[in-house]
């Protein structure tokens, strides 16, 4: 099947493209040219009163659609026609040539238009995209438009299905692997024919490693599943530390003629699962390492790129995940590309809702039609990677609580299996939504022997500002985040425990949200039983970690998050001075969560070395400093938040203030100097486990601290004052991308000082140009609560960085990006298109 990028020359239009707006504006395109992927939203200024809010990180959602005109050649017109979106969010309406060709409302799956009875062959075509993005619709930033990749497809009236290729590693070790091979072949055309499934696996050199070949007679208007077996000698196995890729490639022949081909790439691995060695993958016990992600790539929003993806996966890699959970939606194919090429695993999520809405206009509109569509879509994309391992039926679903609804759950497991018998199936689930209609007559009877905490906590449950923020939909966070201490005291009830055994009961690994108080109660109670920490405090590890560790049962745990997104903003926000009370999100400007490990620009901050520290995977301590402004202060974090310390000795005008300094480490004993000069020395650990603080006072310089393992040095690590006056730095983080936009690079930008030195608290100004071939595609920093829109070409530095992502225009040739601000010499970052 011949398989073309259809990302270029189409326009963007504002409005859904009804037939009164065509009246409206008299046949007249007053569409904008864009070239696929297009995030819409992130392309238009924010707005504080935007319907979705804090949620949508005050990012507008509106309808729009899109429009192209294409040729098909005359020569194409015996030939199957179809296309391929990978992601529109989110309610497509597909018109070809004015007729409608299909709809799919999912925003995150992908979804397939046959197109061939539209098409007018060596003619002229017109393809209209209508985006129905109904306010609010998601609970995070959810992006707008074609944000995915588009593909044209042309094929022989004889050919494989779209995502029909299945290969399936069904015993492997050192010696053989035995590899199962399944393809489905559909004929459109008339006759009966006789054909030969070629089929070769390859090594990463090209030598062919196994082949088989299979005559079939094929009868007309037909489609058929067709299975061959492929033994691999002394096969090369892929695992998270050396993840081997085959290449495979087969064939439909008819005497000389190749009919359609297929080539894609394959992991040899084997799974097994039980309560005694929990998750092993080719025969050896693997604890899972987990983070949390939104689709989201900050500056450049929803829009997917291979480059942004492989970026996102080598940086969490480095910094010692394993695991990644898509949280809540379908893994987009270039994600799942590069997990399979770094050793990432994968739990890839179907959706954050069934059949009850969670924002007014979301996939719960739909799901009950729409399920099996979307769930076949998600299996056959991610069939041929090796880096998933399991697949999520669903995220926090109330249902899962309720015996008639939590049937569902049932449905997506059996039919995922249907598709699937080589991967597990788990269900992300939050204990305490499941109850949620069961709140108010489970907290009366806990009042009378609540402590004065959960008091608290129950009354503010149930004071007007608790009322009024709950209305309409439960909006989970914020009651989780309201409850306290009560929400463990529920969690770990009985009554959640006994609500929840039918949906466990479903799956093979129960996945727990927030309910590591039953990871050790539950192990005994449910003794077939195995568990995964789907979503975790990123304070708490030191804890879950441990208890992941012992028991085998327990095969891993998945953080909130592992990655900054956009959206949900500020539910790791710190709060100083006054107690927020029930105003857990927010408000405006601010449009980042800012609660993960790697910030929005994949910046590493200290509680993702920490994670790495209790993880045993670093032994160098780390150095952070709480910002002396707020020293002494009452302050108040969320459960998503840890500390508000920073990598930095940079804190112009608190010279001589006392400060606070964080050493992470697991070592014994932590010293902290200040220009060479020892100021205490620490027994480690006490506090928080591998944490120590520090009571200094800030004195420019350099601060430095040393840990001890059994009385001797076995680690250091080092601060330095930025000197002024600052500087510019660049780089572009590749030296070529495509031509064709079909790709991107990061330029990075950081104020430094001549030794390079970042000054974390330089908020520059900068400005941006790009010249020659290129475009800006998006522009920003880190900062959370910045008014800046990614477009724009004039941002602020935040903690001393920015970035910027460039993109091919169209053709060949030198782009130069040029990054100018006040008192600093201009600097120039050369990228070239090809």
């Amino acid at each position: 099947m011949k398989k073309i990028r259809f990302n270029d020359n189409w326009n963007y239009h504002d409005g859904g493209g009804g037939a009164l707006d065509a009246l409206m504006q008299k046949g007249q395109n007053t569409g904008k040219p864009v070239t696929l992927p297009h995030d819409a939203s992130v392309g238009k200024p924010r707005d504080g009163k935007a319907v979705n809010g804090s949620g949508n990180g005050f990012f507008v959602e509106e309808n729009c659609h899109y429009t192209k005109e294409f040729w098909v050649e005359e020569a194409e017109k015996d030939k199957n026609v179809l296309l391929e979106f990978e992601g529109v969010y989110q309610n497509a309406f597909v018109y070809i040539n004015n007729s409608f060709a299909g709809q799919c409302p999912y925003g995150y799956g992908n979804f397939y238009i046959d197109a061939t009875k539209f098409i007018h062959f060596g003619a002229a075509n017109r393809i209209k995209v209508v985006v129905k993005n109904g306010v609010p619709s998601g609970r995070w930033y959810t992006g707008g438009g074609i944000y995915r990749d588009v593909n044209l497809m042309i094929a022989d009236r004889m050919h494989f299905i779209p995502d029909g290729i299945h290969l399936a590693c069904m015993d492997a070790d050192t010696d053989l692997a035995v590899i199962r091979a399944e393809a489905v072949l559909e004929y459109t055309g008339c006759k009966t024919r006789d054909v030969v499934l070629e089929l070769e696996l390859f090594d990463e050199e090209g030598r062919i490693a196994a082949s088989d070949c299979m005559p079939v007679t094929v009868e007309e208007h037909t489609r058929n599943a067709f299975r061959q077996k492929l033994y691999v000698k002394e096969p090369r196995l892929w695992n998270v530390d050396t993840p081997y890729l085959y290449g495979y490639r087969i064939r439909i022949r008819e005497g000389e003629a190749v009919l359609d081909e297929e080539t894609g790439s394959f992991g040899i691995r084997r799974l097994q699962l039980d309560r005694v060695h929990g998750l092993r993958i080719n025969g050896e016990t693997v604890k899972l390492r987990g983070g949390c992600i939104h689709h989201d790539n900050g500056i450049i929003g929803s829009a997917v790129f291979a480059h942004a993806e492989e970026f996102r996966v080598k940086k969490l890699k480095e910094a010692g995940y394993n695991a990644i959970r898509s949280s809540h939606y379908p893994m987009n194919r270039k994600l799942l590309e590069a997990c399979d090429k770094y050793g990432m695993l994968v739990m890839d999520e179907f959706s954050d809702v069934w059949t009850t809405t969670k924002v007014d206009f979301d996939y719960g509109m739909h799901m009950a039609g729409w399920w099996e569509h979307d769930v076949t879509n998600l299996v056959n994309k991610d069939y041929n990677h090796p880096c998933v391992i399991m697949y999520s039926v669903g995220n926090e679903i109330p249902e899962t609580g309720n015996r008639f609804d939590a049937a569902w759950g049932k449905k997506l497991a059996d039919k995922i299996r249907s598709l699937d018998d080589t991967r597990f199936v788990t269900n992300s689930v939050n204990l305490m939504l499941s109850i949620m209609d069961r709140m108010e007559e489970l907290m009366a009877g806990m009042a009378a022997n609540a402590s004065p905490a959960a008091k608290d906590s129950i009354a503010a449950q149930e004071s007007p500002a608790a009322e009024s923020s709950m209305e309409g939909n439960v909006e989970i966070n914020s009651a989780m985040s309201n409850l306290g201490e009560l929400m463990n005291q529920i969690v770990a009830g009985e009554t959640a425990g006994k609500a929840t055994e039918s949906a466990f009961a479903q799956v093979d690994i129960a996945g727990y949200n927030y309910a590591a108080c039953r990871y050790e109660p539950d192990g005994i109670t449910y003794p077939n039983r195995i568990i995964v920490g789907s979503e975790t405090f990123p304070q708490d590890l030191d804890v879950n970690w441990e208890l992941v560790q012992k028991h085998p049962y327990l095969i891993g745990d998945f953080s909130w998050t592992a990655w900054d997104y956009l959206g949900e903003a500020g539910i790791g926000k710190i709060s100083y001075g006054q107690n927020p009370g029930m105003s857990f999100y927010a408000e405006y400007p601010c449009k980042a969560a800012y609660c993960g490990d790697m910030n929005l620009l994949g910046d590493r901050r200290p509680v993702s070395y920490w994670r790495e520290i209790i993880w045993g995977l670093r032994k160098a301590p780390y150095l952070a400093v709480q910002p002396p402004e707020h020293h002494g202060e009452q302050h108040y974090m969320s459960s998503w938040s840890m500390t508000n310390a920073v990598h930095s000795w940079n804190w112009s005008g608190y010279e001589g203030r006392p400060v606070t300094v964080e050493v992470y480490t697991d070592a014994e004993e932590a010293a902290l100097y200040v220009n060479g000069v020892l100021l205490e020395k620490k027994e480690a650990g006490k506090e928080k486990k591998a944490r120590v603080l520090f009571e200094t006072v800030y004195t420019p310089g350099i601060l430095e601290t040393v840990v001890y393992r059994g009385g001797i040095e076995s680690g250091r690590d080092r601060i330095v004052t930025a000197a002024c006056p600052a500087m510019l730095q660049a780089e572009a983080d590749r030296r070529e991308i495509p031509a064709d936009g079909s790709d991107i690079a990061f330029v990075e930008i950081c104020v430094a000082d001549e030794e390079g030195n970042r000054n974390p608290q330089a908020d520059t100004t900068v400005h941006i140009s790009v010249e020659g071939p290129g475009i800006l595609l998006g522009y920003g920093s880190a900062d959370p609560e910045s008014e800046e829109n990614y477009f724009d070409t004039t941002a602020r530095a935040y903690e001393g960085r920015l970035r910027a992502a460039i993109r091919g225009a169209g053709r060949k040739g030198v782009i130069t990006v040029t990054l100018q601000a006040r008192d600093c010499k201009t600097v120039t970052v050369e990228l070239e298109a090809v």
